[in-house]
């Protein structure tokens, strides 16, 4: 069973014989419950990194065309494992998705500091990051073999076929990325996690709940956890075989 954040507050009230409530905001203690709700439920998503937080996405374009090689992540994408990009010749080819190799910045730098302005092949642009400019160059004949970022969040690619396309295109990438995570402090709001998983939120909450707001422990809460986390790492993929896009790079947001 799934609850809400009213649920979850109203149960470990009631095992702290506290007064109970309808809502999360009717007193203080519920509020600081609801509080400790929150936290606990981001550090379980940041211990965890579940599955069911991941989707296939794609980039965002550059928002200038002048930036043809540039791409950036989604404000709902918190980092991508890996990047593809459709390098198909025509648009009457078939879809051609290739995997993109994601190189280091400094290698990527080097790369690119290796190409010759003077060769009809190689274009440049000038970007500014705060109160500096630099001089992008890309290849303009061929798809984009690598990536790489400056900030974590833009994606500077190698290369751009021009005679295909004028700038890199948003449907033409596909990325599997981790969406970000939200957690709303309101009575009905449910939290992104699987059914099983929601007794370790319920024991962590109470058990820290229990330290937090009255200076001692709760044993049986505390051995419930520890059992939720061993149980979560045997349970934590709901289909078999998700865990081997681990094995693929990693781009993200630090």
């Amino acid at each position: 069973m799934k609850y809400t954040v009213l649920d979850l507050v109203q149960t470990i009230l009631s095992r702290m014989d506290s007064d109970e409530v309808n809502s999360i905001n009717d007193t203080v203690e519920a509020q600081q419950v609801a509080t400790i709700i929150r936290s606990v439920y981001f550090d379980i998503i940041s211990r965890a990194d579940l599955p069911e937080h991941y989707s296939l996405v794609t980039l965002n374009a550059s928002a200038d065309s002048s930036k043809p090689v540039l791409m950036s992540l989604p404000s709902s994408v918190a980092s991508i494992k890996w990047l593809k990009y459709d390098v198909r010749e025509a648009s009457d080819d078939p879809i051609n998705m290739q995997l993109l190799r994601y190189l280091p910045l400094s290698e990527f730098l080097t790369r690119m500091h290796s190409l010759d302005t003077d060769e009809t092949d190689v274009d440049s642009f000038s970007h500014t990051i705060g109160s500096n400019t630099f001089t992008i160059l890309y290849k303009n004949n061929k798809a984009p073999e690598y990536y790489t970022t400056f900030d974590d969040n833009t994606v500077l690619f190698d290369s751009l076929d021009t005679d295909v396309d004028s700038t890199l295109q948003q449907n033409k990438t596909l990325c599997y990325g981790k969406n970000v995570v939200t957690f709303t402090l309101s009575d009905n709001f449910t939290p992104s996690l699987d059914e099983e998983q929601f007794a370790l939120l319920l024991n962590e909450s109470l058990s820290t709940a229990w330290a937090e707001l009255k200076q001692t422990q709760h044993p049986i809460a505390d051995r419930n956890s520890r059992r939720g986390w061993t149980h979560l790492q045997k349970s934590r993929d709901g289909i078999k075989g998700l865990k081997d896009f681990d094995k693929l790079p990693y781009f993200g947001r630090k």
